[in-house]
Parts: C-alpha cells; structure tokens; sequence
C-alpha cells in the first residue's frame, strides 16, 4: 500500500429513499462507507465561481458531498490531475489521503458537506503545494508476503546488536528460525509482514496472540538508514488498518524502556501505558 493517485478518488452513489414530501439519503459508519466518520462540517455562502481547499491531508479521508447547488473538486496527486463533477445530494466523493484537493466553481448557494475520518488535527494538513510534492517524493510503504527473503533478511537485521537489544530479541539458531518460519502456515492467531520502503526491504512487522478482538502487536525495522524518518509511523498506520480489517477493537505491545524513541511514537499513535515494568512498558490502544 503506498501513494494513492487521483484514480484512487471515487464517486459513490449513496442511494436515497423516494416519498411523496421528497428524497432522503442515509450515511452510515458500515462496511458500505469507506471509512468510520469521526468530523462531519459544510461550506456555504461561498460566493459564485469561487474556491476552497487547495490542501493535502497525510492521514485523514475525506467524502464531499454537493448538498445543495454543484462544485468542482480539482485533485492532484503530483503528477496526475484530474476534475470531478458534484452536483447530486446523492452522490459523494471519496478522497483518500495524499491528495491535494481544492474545491472550485461554487455555483450560488452551494453547499459542500465534507465527512471526515480524523477529528481536526493542524499537522495532519499539507497546505503548501511545494511542500506536497516533496511528500509525494517520499518512497511508497508496502505491507507484502514474509518470504525466504525476509527471513534472511531478519537473520542478518536481528543479529545486529543495536537492532537485538532494541527489539528484547534473545539468541537463536538458523536452525530455530527455518522451523519458525515452516511452522507460519499453521499459526492461525498470527499475522506476519515484511516490509518494503520503495524496492527495498526494510523491516518486519506483525500481530499474534489473536483471539476475543484483540492482538499483540511487534515489529521493527531493520535497515538503519531508515530509522528517524518518520517510516515508524506511516508503517504502523497500515498495521492499524489491517488490524480494523481483522475486526480487532484492541492492541497491546511490550517495549522496552531503554527505547524512548518507540514509547514517543506509540503515545502519538494513542497507546498507553497500562503496566509499569521493571525494564519494560505495557500499552495499549483501543481501535
């Protein structure tokens, strides 16, 4: 999963419901709508053939809606445009992050309702184009199969000390490691995925001990040069997701206190502490 592009960004028809005063359409947090809706807010007396927007988000989705009058809604994903028409109540607009949006030929008296996965967040907001398009330079995340390439890659990313103290990783044979890994298809309570940072591997990340919905997270990322970049997160964003799409409504971790850096980006990611070890924390966050 990385960048999504402007062909990302899709129109969906919500369906209404016909009676004699008129039409009623419903939006509901359900499987049918693409993201649980956490912000709802309108424009309207934008003066006729004005515009509104031009930003990017890096985390939050957002599905406009025309619920009055028509719009346009102009995207840019850093190399392709592309120009949506809205001007049914019944219709919507998905917009995934990463795409620069801006709303522009307002007729009079439109109003745009927009829906919005993520409360108001200032950082979370790209409003500089430049600053975009170096966003959009960054190398696309993918969450891919754990293969014999991870596993050598691990053998060589755990036996590094820094990597090993970091992670609590204990001593292991290669011989331990081939059963680990040929015993993977039988663990039913376990997910598991390497990581690729443009075409490069770069880490492992994973959930286990599922059951009543909720998982043990770990995971790391081996290659050095990608540490304090700001990967941590973006990767564990999309082990999130994956965790939602397993239907859990929790997660717990363990992490070491010598690793602050961790502990920083887990507070940021709404994990709290929840046991107090000697060496260690326990935390947790509700999805």
């Amino acid at each position: 999963m990385g960048h999504k592009t402007v062909f990302d960004c899709s129109v969906i028809d919500l369906g209404k419901v016909h009676f004699d005063a008129g039409n009623l359409t419903v939006v509901e947090n359900d499987s049918t709508f693409p993201f649980d809706v956490k912000r709802v807010f309108y424009l309207f007396d934008i003066a006729g053939g004005e515009s509104r927007g031009a930003h990017a988000h890096k985390e939050c989705h957002q599905f406009l809606i025309a619920a009055s009058g028509s719009f346009e809604v102009a995207l840019d994903d850093g190399k392709f445009k592309r120009q949506v028409y809205l001007n049914r109540p019944d219709l919507g607009l998905h917009i995934p992050p990463g795409i620069w949006a801006s709303e522009v030929n307002f007729s009079s008296g439109a109003i745009c309702l927009v829906l919005a996965s993520h409360t108001y967040t200032e950082a979370d907001y790209i409003r500089n184009y430049d600053e975009f398009l170096k966003y959009r330079m960054v190398p696309d995340i993918q969450l891919v199969s754990y293969d014999k390439h991870f596993l050598e890659k691990s053998w060589n990313w755990l036996n590094d000390p820094e990597v090993k103290y970091l992670t609590n990783t204990g001593d292991f044979t290669r011989e331990q490691q081939q059963k680990w890994f040929q015993s993977l298809p039988t663990l039913q309570n376990y997910r598991l995925w390497g990581v690729m940072i443009g075409h490069e591997p770069a880490g492992v990340f994973g959930l286990k001990k599922i059951e009543n919905s909720s998982a043990e997270y770990w995971g790391y990322i081996g290659e050095k040069k990608f540490w304090g970049n700001g990967y941590g997160k973006l990767i564990m964003n999309l082990i999130l997701d994956e965790a939602r799409h397993l239907g859990l409504t929790m997660l717990w971790l363990r992490v070491i206190k010598a690793n602050p850096r961790a502990i920083k980006l887990y507070e940021k990611l709404g994990f709290s502490i929840i046991e107090d070890g000697e060496d260690f924390y326990i935390m947790q966050k509700n999805l």
